[in-house]
Formats: structure tokens, sequence, C-alpha cells
């Protein structure tokens, strides 16, 4: 992904009208300038990754077999409402170091830096949406409920996992504090979705909102320990161990009968954290 060729220009037009004017300038004058010289140059980067993030976007694809008719309303909303020229990328690298590079120019709370950001929570592959997560989690604020509530939409989306789901982890420790009612309910809630990998998603989510030892979380953990996926069992089990007190009798007989499981995962599980338990 390349900045279009005006963005170069207004760059190199920028360096080379700060190097004219520096020949001009005494000592004091110049110090003043390295800060000024500094903000101008940044400004300018920060600006270019945002508009290049807003161009690109992933390819979107019809289900098999559809066609689009040429009496469409698509079609005819896009003549009446010409979209914004948009490239679509199938190489995500250069995404993934535009997010990196905004988040560091950004400064902490940057309402524009995060608007350029948050759409990627959504699009790209893993490694793409899991750059989005970590961008996000440094440019954010503590708390800041708009960017909770995109971040906690993902747990919804099925196909958010992997990388993404462990950058996701360290963004709530982050961002949430614990216990924070609101995100907990919001949690308790996908734990009964009927779609599997939203519960596994909640269950991995529901450590890092939570204090140790948090009777309601603990609740919810156990509630889940005999459901009918053996992911989920598996999960619960590892949530168990990182929520629940070393003293809690409940959780301790919940992690020895998982010794006793049918799956050899949940065993394995239960297996690994009893002695961080015991």
């Amino acid at each position: 992904m390349k900045p279009e060729p005006g963005h170069d220009q207004i760059w190199s037009l920028t360096g080379e009208l700060l190097w004219d004017i520096i020949v001009f300038l005494d000592g004091k004058a110049l110090l003043n300038l390295g800060t000024t010289a500094s903000y101008v140059l940044l400004t300018c980067e920060r600006a270019r990754l945002q508009r290049c993030l807003v161009q690109v976007r992933a390819p979107v694809k019809r289900p098999q077999g559809s066609k689009l008719r040429l009496s469409d309303d698509g079609h005819v909303s896009r003549r009446l409402c010409p979209p914004p020229r948009q490239r679509y990328v199938i190489n995500f690298l250069p995404v993934q170091q535009s997010l990196a590079k905004l988040a560091r120019f950004s400064k902490e709370g940057d309402r524009l830096a995060l608007g350029s950001l948050l759409p990627w929570l959504e699009n790209g592959d893993a490694c793409t949406r899991a750059a989005a997560v970590r961008a996000v989690a440094r440019v954010a604020r503590r708390e800041d409920r708009d960017v909770l509530a995109s971040l906690l939409a993902c747990l919804r989306d099925c196909s958010f996992g992997g990388a993404a789901m462990t950058e996701m982890a360290t963004a709530l420790r982050c961002l949430v504090a614990p216990g924070d009612p609101e995100v907990v309910e919001h949690i308790a809630g996908l734990l009964s979705n009927a779609a599997f990998p939203v519960r596994h998603a909640a269950l991995q989510a529901l450590p890092h909102v939570v204090a140790k030892g948090d009777a309601k979380a603990i609740d919810m953990i156990l509630a889940r320990v005999d459901d009918k996926d053996v992911e989920i069992r598996e999960e619960a089990i590892r949530a168990l161990a990182q929520v629940a007190s070393e003293d809690d009798h409940r959780a301790l007989n919940c992690l020895i009968r998982g010794l006793r499981d049918e799956s050899i995962y949940v065993r394995r599980a239960a297996l690994e954290v009893l002695p961080l338990s015991s």
C-alpha cells in the first residue's frame, strides 16, 4: 500500500520549507524550531496514516452463486451517491504497520486517531485485527465507553479469535476497571449465547475484567464447567483457575472433578492449573 503522490509531495515540501527557514535562524530560534519541526512532521505523518487507513478496506465477498442485477438498489444508490474512492487490499502487512505507527504518533484519547483505528477491529485477517486491538488499547483512555462497546462487540463475532483474542485480553485489562458492572453484565449475557464461539470468547474475556476471588464471576464460570462443548469446559477450567482464590473449596472441587472428565483436553487443563490453585 503506497500513499498517493500528493501526500509524498506535501511531506517533501514541508521538509524543504523547514530546511530553507533554518539557515536564517539564530540559536534561540533554532531551539524553538526543533519542537515546531517535530510537531509539523509528526502531524503530517499522522494525517497521512489516517487517510491511508480510511481509503483501504478488505475485499467483500458475495455469497457463492449470487448475482447483482442492474436494477438492484445498490446500483441505484451508488449512482445517486457515489461512495468515496477506496482501495481493496489483499496484503494486510502495510495496514498493520500503519495501525502501529498511528498509535505511536497519537496522544491518549485522540478521537480522530480512534476513528481511523476502530473500523479495523472488524476488517482484515486475524493479525490485522490483533494489530487494531493493540493500537486501540494504546490510544484509548481507560473506561472509554465508546471504545469498550466496540471491543465487546467483537466478542459476538464468531470469526474473532486467535491472535486477536489474545490482544483483546490485554486490552481489556488496560481499559476496564476490575468488576465494571456494565462490562461484566455484557459478558454474562454472552455466556448464555447459543453460538459456541461467542460463549468461548466470553469465557476468555471474563477473567480479565473481574478481580481475583469475584464471587459473581466464579458462579458464572461454574455454570459452564458441565457445558456440552469440550472447548467450553476446557476454557471454564482455565478461567476458574484465574479468577478463584486458592482457598475457594468449590473451585478446587470443580478442578479435581475436571481430572475425571471424559475429554483428554479438559483433563489436561485441570492437571495444568491444579498446582497453581492448590
